[in-house]
Formats: structure tokens, C-alpha cells, sequence
């Protein structure tokens, strides 16, 4: 299937320090695409890598009138410690929309990043989100990976728990699980607590996003700035609470109004 990827500047392997792929595709609730790209904006990642894929699905993106294809970005944030970790960040637009797209771009996405880093990766660290019908305060944060010591490392920190068995679906279960498969570099996956709330598939759940970006920027030290997911927590909670008033209003029996001025005999 056609890929095509466009470098916008070079990075020597001998130069990238312990580097770290962080990967957020659009999934339930934005919860993963949403907690990744609040990281890149935050420690000001650019933009390394743009990716053409022809299985992404076929509906091109308007932007303020600018007609756009899908596509999927990689950024890059290289680190000012000595014994700091290199970011490379992959998101996208949408997730490839077959299973032979979604293990053809985890196998070239793999590929591309073992030249570009000298096969020198230290994980695949993906985000997403899991259903339940009770949300913890803050969100837990369930884990699991290819690599059992790198999974204890992450269940070390609060509000964290084994993921015991169940299914991925879409390539942030897949990317994580080829790369640790194929010694690519271990794999893991996080993911976040959210309600299975119908509109939870169109909104955003930035309260679970929140909890991913709190678990990363502990275990790596990333200095993170939550303002602006903080805003749309607020934002959230204003709309879940005007749509409870809306339905708290309509479930309300009807009144047995026989005043001199009703319509009602």
C-alpha cells in the first residue's frame, strides 16, 4: 500500500539520546490523541516526519478553509539532561481503517524508526482508552507491554493496574506489540480509564487524557504545563452538567395545572 514519508530536517543516530516513541492515534473519547499532543505542545516538539498513507480513510480535513489529506505527524524533542530521554511523538489524523493498513503502517512506522535511531529505541509507549462504568478520582491508568519489568516499572506509581487480558484494538495496540515482537524495542501501552457514554465517541474525556499525561510526566520528569487540559476539563464538565439539567428537566412527570388559565380540562 502507498506510503509516503517526508523528512523536514536530519537527525544523526550517534547524536539522539535514549530516545523514547510516544504514540497517540485518535481512539475512544480522543483520550490517547488528546494526552500526547498536550505533551508535544507543551515541551515544543517540531514536526520531524509527515506520513501519506493510503489507507487512512478517504475524507479529506478543512481547517479554517484549508483543504487538507489526512496524514500523520512525528515530532521531535531532543533532551537537555545527560541521562534524558530523545521524544519522538506520532499522531495523526485518523488510524489506517483496515487490519492489513493498520499492520503494514506499524511494520514500516517500525522500520523507518530503527534507521532513523540506529536501532537504539528504549520503548513504544501507546495511549488510549478503556471503557468502565466507574471512573476513579483521578482516572486509573491500566497497563501493559511486551516487556514485564518495564510494565512493573510503570505499576511502581499511584493510580496504576495491570491490564490482566483482554484486546487492543487499532494501531495503538498494534505498534507497541510489533515493535516488541520483532526487537524493535519493548512496548507498552496505557490506558485511561473513561465512561461508555455515547457522546464520549464524538467528545473528548480530557479528565482521562489528564491521567495519562500526569503517569508519562512522572516517570520521564517532563516539565508539563496543564492549563489548557485543565480548560477542558472545566469545558467538559460544563456541558455534561447543562446536558443532566436538560435531562433532569424532561424526566420530570407533568403537572396537574387546572387554573382558571389552563389549557389543560
Amino acid at each position: 500500500m502507498y506510503i509516503d514519508i517526508e523528512k523536514k530536517f536530519d537527525i544523526k543516530p550517534e547524536n539522539i539520546k535514549n530516545p523514547v516513541i510516544l504514540i497517540g492515534l485518535p481512539g475512544i473519547a480522543l483520550v490517547g490523541k488528546l494526552a500526547i499532543t498536550s505533551i508535544k505542545d507543551s515541551i515544543k516538539a517540531k514536526e520531524f516526519l509527515t506520513i501519506q498513507y493510503f489507507d487512512f480513510p478517504a475524507q479529506s480535513v478543512v481547517e479554517e478553509g484549508d483543504l487538507q489529506i489526512p496524514t500523520a505527524q512525528l515530532y521531535y524533542k531532543p533532551t537537555d539532561q545527560e541521562d534524558g530521554n530523545d521524544f519522538f511523538i506520532l499522531t495523526a489524523t485518523y488510524q489506517p481503517k483496515t487490519p492489513e493498513g493498520v499492520f503494514e503502517f506499524s511494520k514500516r512506522f517500525c522500520e523507518e524508526m530503527d534507521k532513523i535511531t540506529g536501532g537504539n529505541i528504549k520503548m513504544y509507549l501507546s495511549t488510549g482508552a478503556m471503557l468502565s462504568d466507574i471512573v476513579h478520582d483521578p482516572p486509573l491508568v491500566y497497563v501493559c507491554g511486551t516487556d514485564k519489568k518495564l510494565v512493573n516499572s510503570f505499576l511502581e506509581y499511584e493510580n496504576t493496574k495491570l491490564y490482566e487480558g483482554g484486546y487492543i484494538s487499532g494501531a495503538n495496540g498494534i505498534i507497541p506489540a510489533y515493535a516488541g515482537k520483532n526487537n524493535f524495542g519493548p512496548g507498552l501501552c496505557l490506558l485511561a480509564e473513561t465512561l461508555p457514554l455515547p457522546m464520549m465517541t464524538l467528545a473528548l474525556d480530557p479528565r482521562s487524557s489528564k491521567a495519562l499525561v500526569s503517569l508519562i510526566k512522572d516517570y520521564f520528569s517532563i516539565e508539563m504545563d496543564f492549563s489548557k487540559l485543565n480548560e477542558k476539563i472545566k469545558e467538559i464538565e460544563n456541558v455534561h452538567e447543562s446536558i443532566k439539567k436538560r435531562a433532569d428537566h424532561f424526566m420530570k412527570p407533568p403537572q396537574d395545572d387546572r387554573g382558571a388559565d389552563s389549557y389543560f380540562r
